[in-house]
């Protein structure tokens, strides 16, 4: 028999009972280990041997002492894990103003940061980026010893996997950029990049409402429409790492032979951006409309109007559920997710929307997945790009399924 083959073999059996171990004390601990061999089914020395190699690494911390027992005798120590062993800088470049967050192994926020960009300034966004990591280094740096893992951050871009590359974040005026190349080699850190959709679908599935989901989307409307799609455990990227763009779904048969750049004709018309000009559009058949007066015009105004009783603004809405309907009909029939959940700016109006398109869609697809907001809001691509990077950075980092990536 090979002996490499028996080596990798018994590797392969260590790795699966840490992640087991890690993954029971994440959930269940404190916990002795006599009660994690019992729970686990594995021999008690398999247990302390593996459970000394994670303490020593300070994933795991001893924190008291169990009651002794009926017949007496020395209390069994109590294990948790240590949240606090390490931590990895988190950035969103989706919004205006960009967000960063240094976030410890159990996704709690530890410190905020916060960035301006400049629209569309390529070159200048790099030097903005560069000051924003620098300030959380140096924060970092402030608070201890505890190491960093790396750097984990969300584009508002397709972006090719493995390489970090941005193929094109207009907002950023970023085209083709190698993110993932120009930080690992100007900082010396891991890096890792990610559509900003995915990682709210990936932070929602570690932290959120789908942490006990194999199979959920997350359909983000803001400036534009993007899903997330994880997908029998794993972060789905598609052949061309360009799954999830269902702002590019037809919404009627008259967009059909037509060119789209830039924006899709389902965002163009369900965005935030196509949901204002449709407010303009029909300004002048609604001049009683409280949104007459409304200047610069925003799709959370709509929002508030809508919630008054504005009829402009309930139309307008009427018309987004039937868009956004048919986005959700589609994801629902094609891949039978167990949760649909609604994020970006639209998560604002999930009061207004998600009654409706449960109307529209309970009586036509064969099977109606649940259909909810997203739960961590803001914070959601953060978690999901700390999630990212302790995935890839320590595969006995349990309880975030390293199959997600």
């Amino acid at each position: 028999m090979n002996l490499s083959s028996l080596t990798g073999g018994s590797r392969h059996i260590r790795r699966m009972n840490q992640e087991a171990i890690l993954q029971e004390v994440r959930s269940q601990g404190p916990i002795s280990r006599t009660y994690l061999a019992r729970r686990l089914g594995l021999n008690p020395s398999t247990v302390n041997r593996l459970v000394e190699q994670m303490a020593e690494t300070g994933l795991i911390k001893v924190v008291g002492e169990d009651e002794p027992g009926r017949q007496g005798g020395r209390p069994a120590q109590l294990i948790a894990f240590n949240g606090d062993a390490a931590a990895v800088a988190c950035i969103d470049l989706s919004n205006d103003p960009w967000r960063g967050a240094l976030v410890n192994l159990s996704g709690e926020i530890l410190h905020t940061f916060s960035a301006q960009p400049i629209p569309g300034a390529g070159e200048a966004n790099q030097q903005v980026l560069a000051g924003l990591i620098d300030e959380m280094l140096t924060r970092h740096r402030l608070g201890g010893e505890t190491p960093l893992r790396g750097i984990g951050i969300g584009a508002p871009s397709i972006v090719l996997w493995q390489s970090g590359r941005v193929v094109w974040a207009a907002s950023l005026g970023w085209r083709d950029f190698p993110l993932k190349e120009w930080i690992e080699k100007r900082w010396r850190l891991s890096a890792f990049v990610e559509n900003d959709v995915n990682l709210l679908a990936l932070g929602e599935s570690w932290l959120g409402i789908g942490r006990n989901s194999q199979n959920l989307v997350v359909l983000s409307v803001g400036t534009g429409i993007g899903a997330g799609l994880i997908l029998g455990g794993r972060l789905y990227r598609g052949a061309n790492e360009a799954a999830g763009e269902v702002g590019y779904l037809p919404p009627d048969r008259a967009v059909l032979g037509r060119k789209y750049n830039g924006y899709g004709p389902l965002e163009s018309v369900a965005a935030a951006p196509g949901l204002v000009k449709r407010a303009k559009e029909m300004l002048a058949e609604y001049p009683e409309s409280i949104l007459a007066g409304v200047s610069p015009l925003r799709a959370d105004d709509i929002y508030t109007a809508a919630r008054n009783g504005d009829i402009l603004a309930s139309l307008l809405l009427h018309e987004t559920a039937d868009y956004l309907s048919l986005a959700v009909a589609g994801l629902a029939t094609v891949l039978n997710p167990e949760m649909i959940l609604l994020g970006g700016e639209i998560a604002h109006a999930a009061d207004l929307l998600l009654d409706p398109l449960r109307a529209r869609l309970s009586g036509l697809l064969p099977v109606m997945p649940r259909l909810e907001p997203v739960r961590l809001g803001d914070d959601g691509v953060l978690l999901g790009a700390a999630a990212l990077v302790l995935q890839n950075t320590s595969a006995e980092i349990a309880g975030m399924r390293a199959e997600l990536v």
